[in-house]
């Protein structure tokens, strides 16, 4: 049995009395690893145990033992490294503590066999603290985000840019979420590299959602009312990246050009969302969107149920080229999906297929982040449209089995599971003492 050390990227967090505390159960990164272990646990059983690097429980607003995050069956081949995080998306990517390390090395690290690095802004630190102890640990680097001077998401005088591109050097196999992050990779490490010579092996995973999580909510019972949603956090960085305000622009165009009833939702999964925000969200949609309160619990559960029952996703994302976990949710839930015609959104339709999918918006002419808001409240009109038709049932199929085929973790799992074992034999063959 080989063991498997998981080191999660946490990013999503709240406030609570004022402190700030980790979200798990709706961070992006954490439930990506926990449909990867999950499935690979199934799917594989006896070949694998995992170590995984999380926040301590208490430091969380939403989870009081880690454990929770997986089904029992799996506990017996889980053991957790807690480690103390800042809660920030920003420092929380810089932070490294070799002392702490140090501490847990005998009893937790020093018998794993591969590393999947999430953190991929720390790779040549855990490269670093791993050849100190003198262990040529096989490291798996994943690029579930991308942060480059191509996207301009973040301030250059802390972004995470140069150390993910160091991050492709100083590892066995660069694994990405999807083929557009790929291509974005390499587009942004030529900005800062001279030749690709020193790059490691790359590898396109292609994982967004677990299915059986969310089949598991599959209903034929949808809301009374036409529901549409936006399942994206509410934020005003990088240009409002989620394009939180072109949903509700739509909205409000949408308002004028349908005589349907609908019900429009932000989910507002950060529970953050501000009075300046929502007097803006107001404004823009003509009081045509709900945005649940931030003092409203919902949970993992609630969502799963929520989008199982709704009719309509939109998911904006155009800097961030995979376009989101909640769009593979979303797919894999069997809603109408309404999202702009690029990246990860139309490279997989492309590829099954339906290049022209009639859901697909159009990027703004004059804002190229951002999606074209009133061709966005047609494309969300003709879904209004489909409701109770032959249409409908056709594109809720085709969405279900598009997410399925190519963002599921069932897909996924062997083409991981082969990574994880090439990079171990890799090793075995290179030092053979050590193992």
């Amino acid at each position: 049995m080989k063991k498997v050390f998981y080191a999660v990227q946490v990013s999503n967090f709240t406030i609570v009395n004022g402190e700030p505390k980790w979200m798990l159960r709706n961070d992006a990164c954490t439930n990506i690893m926990i449909g990867i272990v999950s499935t690979i646990l199934e799917n594989h059983p006896g070949k694998f145990q995992f170590l995984i690097k999380l926040p301590f429980a208490e430091h969380t607003n939403d989870v009081e033992n880690l454990y929770d995050l997986f089904k029992e069956k799996y506990h017996g081949s889980i053991e957790f490294l807690e480690d103390i995080i800042p809660v920030s998306p920003v420092t929380s990517r810089f932070h490294f503590d070799f002392f702490g390390l140090d501490m847990v090395y005998p009893s937790m690290l020093m018998d794993v066999d591969v590393m999947i690095n999430d953190e991929n802004t720390l790779t040549k630190n855990w490269r670093v603290f791993f050849n100190s102890k003198g262990k040529d640990l096989p490291i798996i680097s994943t690029n579930y985000f991308l942060d480059s001077p191509i996207a301009n998401k973040v301030d250059e005088k802390i972004r995470y840019y140069e150390r993910q591109m160091e991050s492709f050097i100083n590892s066995d196999i660069s694994a990405f979420q999807c083929e557009a992050g790929r291509v974005e990779a390499m587009e942004a490490y030529d900005i800062l590299y001279k030749n690709q010579e020193i790059l490691s092996p790359q590898s396109v995973w292609g994982v967004g959602a677990h299915y059986a999580e969310i089949s598991e909510y599959h209903t034929d019972k949808r809301f009374d009312v036409p529901t549409i949603y936006f399942g994206n956090r509410i934020s005003d960085s990088a240009n409002r990246y989620t394009n939180y305000d072109t949903f509700a622009e739509a909205i409000g165009h949408l308002s004028k050009m349908t005589s349907k009833p609908f019900r429009a939702v932000m989910l507002n999964p950060t529970r953050k969302v501000t009075t300046e925000q929502l007097d803006l969200i107001d404004t823009l949609s003509n009081g045509n969107v709900e945005v649940m309160p931030n003092h409203e619990k919902f949970t993992r559960k609630d969502y799963l149920e929520f989008i199982n029952r709704a009719h309509i996703s939109c998911n904006l994302f155009v800097t961030e080229v995979h376009g989101g976990v909640t769009h593979c949710e979303a797919l894999m839930a069997g809603n109408m999906v309404v999202m702009p015609k690029v990246n990860n959104y139309w490279h997989k339709f492309e590829k099954a297929g339906h290049p022209n999918y009639p859901l697909f918006c159009e990027v703004s002419k004059t804002n190229s982040d951002k999606p074209e808001a009133f061709d966005l409240a047609i494309r969300i009109s003709i879904a209004l449209d489909y409701i109770g038709t032959e249409s409908e049932k056709a594109t809720r199929e085709l969405c279900k089995s598009i997410g399925f085929e190519y963002e599921s973790y069932e897909r996924a799992c062997d083409r991981i599971v082969n990574d994880i074992e090439t990079v171990i034999y890799k090793k075995e063959l290179q030092n053979p003492i050590n193992y």
